[in-house]
């Protein structure tokens, strides 16, 4: 079956061969984009779970490293500690591949926030774990005793035995 298409002088002409019109154009641009967005959005969603998906490591790690206060204990919970705040300060920056290509054809990080949602509380859970390690090795102040410096006692008076026998407060 031949399509006709109408020329600006009216007449009816047949389409060549192999020819796709300007609206079977844009159809195919836009499969694209949609192919490229859902592509983009799986590798972000892999990439927010990946902090996740080394917690169980880290952890072994951290049991392994005994909880002595050593140089090596703290330089992993060092790295524990800063490397999930580094990464939510720099989260556009990690996310910035992934961004989607918009119906206008801007792009954007408007289909990438629930993954970076899941990739900042990914981190803190990083950050909970190095947390505990501090914990757990005395390192968090966590106790009363931890904070004695800080507490100040009421001054009593004073009172004497003598003073005492008379008032009858013995």
């Amino acid at each position: 079956m031949v399509k006709l298409d109408y020329t600006s002088s009216g007449s009816r002409v047949p389409n060549p061969p192999g020819y796709v019109g300007a609206a079977r154009e844009t159809t195919k641009r836009e499969r694209t984009d949609r192919q490229g967005n859902e592509l983009k959005l799986k590798r972000a969603w892999e990439m927010a779970f990946a902090p996740a998906k080394s917690l169980p490591m880290q952890g072994i790690m951290l049991y392994f490293s005994g909880s002595g206060v050593q140089i090596f204990s703290l330089g992993m919970i060092f790295m524990l500690l800063t490397g999930p705040i580094s990464a939510v300060t720099g989260i556009m920056r990690a996310f910035e591949p992934f961004r989607t290509v918009r119906a206008d054809g801007e792009l954007s990080y408007s289909l990438l926030v629930p993954a970076m949602v899941t990739y900042a509380l990914c981190q803190g859970a990083v950050f909970a774990l190095g947390l505990y390690k501090c914990w757990t090795m005395g390192i968090l102040p966590s106790g009363p005793a931890d904070w004695l410096q800080f507490e100040t006692r009421p001054t009593w008076p004073e009172w004497s035995a003598v003073r005492a026998l008379i008032l009858g407060d013995v």
